[in-house]
This record gives structure tokens, C-alpha cells and sequence, in this order.
């Protein structure tokens, strides 16, 4: 079972979008108290994308290839051995992890009226995330059976599990400017989202103790395992036909944030009504946010098993011969060899996944006049691992900003581990970046990659007349009575 289950295994942030004081409707995806933070008083939101992949087992070399080699007539990717593989590996013994993140977020909008903020959100995501893998098991994958550098070793792994799930959500935000005194701010939001799933795997490994003996024979000795999957297929015919409901599950997903903003003066004009160009925008010393993002889970019902191993023992000879064309072939399969019925694993027909929940705290210090910089620490939370894993980083994100022209340079430590350069740019509308330039230059191996964009527009605060400028340009415009205030 756990040998068929690593083939499935073959953004992440946006930090140049999300950070900025001209981040919009995409800033919520970081902090849902965001609304009332921004140099606009709406936003119009037409789509953003990222995609996102990470893992530390398989790569190509930094020498053989740069982002430009894609722009050469007849390119092809590097291959290695003689069985032509695409990429290689690391030969090291160290617990495997992997990520993908694929986000698209779809026609949105926010606005702010006084001291309340409304959004609306919405977006297709799909996500994957390998926890904990056993660093033999994708080398068997590669190499396959025949490898006998690994046989005859007594392998005893604990605790890992693979997740998968794509879904659509459309979220409502709200934010209230909860207390306003002098120079300071504090800013409250939430966003709530409905959740519909379109397919979702779910794979946890509590343990498994094997030998492999050689390439048709392995000998397990223990195995304690739960599988779960709902797909957009028949499981007793080959191909990907569409069966039953288009969505297979549902769910409910919650993102809580605060804002804390020292201002860089005290303000006596308030917005009291009227034209919601007139409002206020009063520029910062600093700002602190704290974040829960993707709380909550799907839970799939229509087209869904699940598939229950408890303590099986099996001394599994001529497993070169498994031979399958459906899933529930396979299923029946696995389970006659693991238990001698067709239908012992077999345990329910509803399983849940939960999202990527992940506790974040963000810090935008106000240099100069047009110079920022950011701070940004992501870190995972999950309550079980039947739940996708969202990796952890850590970054400092210096940038330039106008209300025409934004330049940042993530500088991240992902994982706490692997760092990486990024660049990212806006032109009035349009933002284009990526977390890893390194891997584009050619400057470290291609292990995964990163690249995102955006397009919206959005009316600046303080002035009617002006599409993007207004309050974006001057900090302190609209504020009649002004008093500086101390740090």
C-alpha cells in the first residue's frame, strides 16, 4: 500500500502581493484586518495566481538549468542515467517533506466605510503537503524494486501521512477599527468562507516495520494505516470519468486576524459620512498584525472511501505481479494480501480533511517616505494529520513603494532552513513576483519553484478625483489639524 501511494508524491505567500499598504483584496489571504489598513478605500480585484512547489528529495542540478532555457527553440529538459530520468536525487537519510500550492484567487472586492471594512473573496485552490516521509520509500519510487543497495534493512518509520485536496471557497470579510485614540489604532477582522470540495486523498501512516528482501519480495512485519480518498472518477473503470456530484464535500473555513498601528500623527478630522473618496488615510510609524489563517476542514462524503490497516503482518511474495486498472481493483487487491478479504479494509464511506491552518504575525516599519520594511513569520498548526501541512517561513521584505511603482525583495528562511531571494514588482495594476529567484538564475538546484502575479485596481483615500493617487501619494493629505505625537 505504502509503496502504490508514493507515486502521488511525483507560494506559497505572495509576499510581494499581500504586504504592502497597496495590497488590497490579497492582503486578506495574510491578515482579514487589512481593509481599513490600506492607502485605498476600494478595491477591485480581477485575479491573482501563485504556484507553488517545494521538496527536498528530488531535483535538477543549478548548472543545467536557468529560466532562459526556456526561451530556446526546441529545449528539452535535462535527463540522467540510462533510463532517462528527468531529475535526481538526495542521497541523504533525512525525513522528506514536500509542498504544493497551486492558488487562484478570482474576481474579489473590499471597500471601507469609516471604521468598517467589507470584502468579498473568491478563489479555486489545490493543495498537497507530504509530512514526515521516510527517506527509503521515495528511493524505492525512483529506483524501483530492483534497487538492492536498500534490501535485507529492517525499515521501522513512524508518523507520517500525505494530503491532498483541491476546493472553490468564496469568503465574507468584515473589519472594525475597534479603538482609536491619538496615535493609535487597533483593527479587528475575520473572514468567513464556505468551502466545497472537488476531490481529496488523505494517507496516515501511524507506523510501518519492513524488510525488503528483494524485487518481488517484501516482508512486513507491522503496518497501522487509514486512507482515505474521494475522486472525480469511477473506481471500477479506468480513465478520469466525471461520477456523481461535481463537488464531493463541503465545509466551513475561518480566518481571524488583529492590527496594531502607531501613527505617525494625531489626526482631528475624522470621516463623519459623505463621499467615501473623502476618507482619511493616516500614515504609520509601524504596524504589528497577528493572524489564524485556514481554520476549518472538508468533510467528503459523495464517491468517498476509506480504508482502514490495523496491525496486518504479511510475508507479501511476487509483488512484482500486483497488477490493477481501477481503484477498487487495487483496493481489493491490497486487501486480500494484507488481511486474505477483498473487503476487510474497507471502513466507511466519509472521511475529513482539514485546511492548512497556520498562525502568522506580520511587521511593516515605515522607513522614509516611499521606504518600507516588512517582517513575516508563518508557522503550521495541526490538530491531526488528516490535515494538510502549510510549510513554515520566515521573512525580512524590503520595499519601495508609490502609488504607480512597487518594488520588494523577500529575503526568506523556509523551513527555517532554506534560504531563498525573491523579487517581485507592481505597475499600477499588474504585479508579477517570485520567492525564488535563485532557482530561475540558475544559482541553486531546482528542487521547486515559485511564481505569482496580480491584477486589480483600487481608489485611493483623500481624494476624489484621482484614480490612484490622493491620500497614496500624501500621507498626510486631507488632515486639516495636524500633531506630531511621540514614539
Amino acid at each position: 500500500m505504502f509503496l502504490s501511494l508514493n507515486k502521488q508524491l511525483k507560494g506559497q505567500e505572495m509576499l510581494g502581493v499581500t504586504l504592502g499598504n497597496y495590497s488590497g483584496t490579497p492582503g486578506l489571504m495574510v491578515n482579514p484586518a487589512m481593509i481599513t489598513n490600506n492607502k485605498s478605500f476600494l478595491d477591485i480585484h480581477l485575479v491573482s495566481a501563485d504556484v507553488f512547489f517545494m521538496n527536498n528529495f528530488a531535483f535538477i542540478p543549478a548548472a543545467d538549468f536557468t529560466i532562459s532555457d526556456l526561451f530556446k527553440s526546441n529545449y528539452t529538459f535535462p535527463t540522467y542515467r540510462e533510463d532517462s530520468k528527468n531529475f535526481i536525487y538526495y542521497t541523504d537519510e533525512k525525513i522528506k517533506n514536500a509542498a504544493i500550492n497551486v492558488r487562484i484567487l478570482g474576481p474579489s472586492a473590499m471597500i471601507q466605510v469609516g471604521k468598517q471594512g467589507f470584502g468579498l473573496q473568491t478563489g479555486v485552490r489545490f493543495f498537497s503537503s507530504g509530512s514526515r516521509l521516510p527517506w527509503e520509500i521515495p528511493v524505492f519510487g525512483y529506483e524501483g524494486l530492483i534497487y538492492d543497495k536498500l534490501y535485507n534493512i529492517r525499515f521501522m518509520d513512524y508518523n507520517f501521512d500525505f494530503n491532498s485536496t483541491a476546493w472553490m471557497e468564496v469568503g465574507l470579510s468584515y473589519n472594525y477599527d475597534i479603538y482609536e485614540f491619538l496615535d493609535k489604532k487597533l483593527t479587528l477582522g475575520i473572514t468567513v468562507k464556505k468551502l466545497w470540495g472537488y476531490s481529496g486523498a488523505s494517507v496516515k501512516t501511524k507506523n510501518v516495520d519492513y524488510i525488503v528482501l528483494n524485487d518481488s519480495t517484501i516482508s512486513i512485519r507491522n503496518l497501522n494505516a487509514e486512507v482515505g480518498f474521494s475522486l472525480p472518477m469511477s473506481y471500477d473503470e479506468t480513465g478520469f470519468s466525471q461520477v456523481g456530484r461535481t463537488f464531493k464535500g463541503s465545509g466551513i473555513g475561518l480566518d481571524l486576524g488583529l492590527v496594531y498601528t502607531k501613527k505617525k500623527q494625531e489626526s482631528s478630522r475624522v470621516w463623519r459620512g459623505g463621499k467615501l473618496c473623502s476618507q482619511v488615510y493616516d500614515d504609520y510609524i509601524y504596524r504589528l498584525g497577528i493572524s489564524v489563517l485556514d481554520i476549518g476542514r472538508i468533510n467528503y462524503k459523495d464517491n468517498a472511501q476509506t480504508h482502514t490497516v490495523h496491525d496486518a503482518s504479511v510475508f507479501w511474495d511476487e509483488v512484482d505481479t500486483l497488477g490493477y486498472t481501477t481503484v477498487n481493483q487495487l483496493m481489493t487487491e491490497l486487501s486480500t494480501v494484507l488481511y486474505g478479504d477483498p473487503n476487510a479494509s474497507y471502513s466507511g464511506n466519509t472521511f475529513k480533511i482539514g485546511l492548512p491552518t497556520a498562525l502568522s504575525i506580520q511587521a511593516d516599519y515605515h522607513v522614509t517616505e516611499l521606504l518600507y520594511v516588512s517582517g513575516f513569520w508563518i508557522h503550521p498548526i495541526r490538530f491531526n494529520r488528516n490535515a494538510l501541512r502549510r510549510p513554515a517561513q520566515l521573512a525580512v521584505v524590503p520595499r519601495f513603494e508609490t502609488p504607480f511603482f512597487e518594488l520588494s525583495v523577500p529575503l526568506s528562511l523556509y523551513e527555517y532552513r532554506y534560504p531563498r531571494v525573491g523579487l517581485a514588482a507592481r505597475f499600477y495594476f499588474f504585479t508579477i513576483g517570485t520567492e525564488r529567484l535563485g532557482t530561475y538564475l540558475g544559482m541553486a538546484d531546482l528542487n521547486g519553484l515559485d511564481i505569482y502575479f496580480s491584477i486589480k485596481f483600487s481608489l485611493g483615500k483623500g481624494s476624489c478625483r484621482s484614480l490612484f493617487g490622493g491620500a497614496c501619494s500624501n500621507s498626510n493629505f486631507g488632515n486639516k489639524t495636524i500633531k506630531r505625537s511621540s514614539f
